[in-house]
């Protein structure tokens, strides 16, 4: 399971903050959005107004908006000297050490991973980091790992800043993320949600937006 969160801080002179990722194009990741249903243009007009009183917004964003602006979902990392390898790169050297190998999933996971035979992962050849040889992993947080404690108080920090939350792209199913809301919530910070599908904080918010982010986001003046 993946997790990504960016953040976006709007003070009350209007400027952005923002964390960028490290950008690449479309057809390199395999764009997949689920299907969404038309836009509400009430909804949207709710979603301006929210962001309109807004003086201090702060923004959380998960993979639901990194797809469609052309950020890779996986940025596979070296846990001996940290070099990032973008995944379209690491895909080129998987094809080269494992020029025959084929894999047919065996079943489909709840969160969108496959089923693999033992045979199939004991044949597969993995790669190692070109700057020192040591293990690489996808650089995002698994499900039993822990965040930095300094991006966590990073974000509690910027949450205690804050008099709105917007989410936008996350279905906050990870605690890592939910926290934060709860968090927010527990300082009764007006909360709007922008995600395709149910989120586990649907009923903390104030307003939540059944849309995609690439088609709804761009009507809004973040002014």
């Amino acid at each position: 399971m993946k997790m990504s969160f960016a953040l976006t801080f709007r003070s009350a002179k209007g400027r952005w903050i923002a964390n960028p990722s490290q950008p690449c194009s479309k057809a390199s990741i395999g764009l997949f959005v689920p299907a969404s249903p038309p836009l509400d243009p009430e909804k949207v007009k709710e979603l301006q107004r929210f962001i309109t009183l807004s003086k201090r917004l702060l923004v959380m964003t998960g993979a639901g908006i990194s797809t469609e602006s052309g950020i890779p979902d996986y940025r596979v990392l070296c846990l001996d000297c940290g070099e990032q390898t973008p995944r379209g790169v690491l895909q080129e050297r998987f094809q080269v050490l494992n020029p025959t190998w084929s894999a047919e999933a065996h079943g489909l996971a709840p969160d969108g991973d496959v089923f693999l035979s033992e045979e199939q992962v004991r044949s597969f050849q993995v790669p190692t980091c070109v700057q020192c040889g040591g293990h690489l992993k996808p650089d995002v947080v698994f499900f039993g790992d822990t965040v930095n404690p300094d991006k966590v108080d990073f974000v509690h920090k910027r949450v205690k800043e804050a008099d709105s939350l917007l989410v936008v792209g996350s279905s906050l199913q990870v605690y890592s993320g939910y926290r934060f809301i709860l968090t927010a919530w527990e300082k009764k910070l007006p909360i709007a949600i922008l995600n395709i599908g149910p989120t586990r904080s649907d009923d903390l918010a104030c307003l939540k937006l059944n849309s995609r982010c690439g088609e709804l986001l761009p009507l809004i003046d973040p002014c």
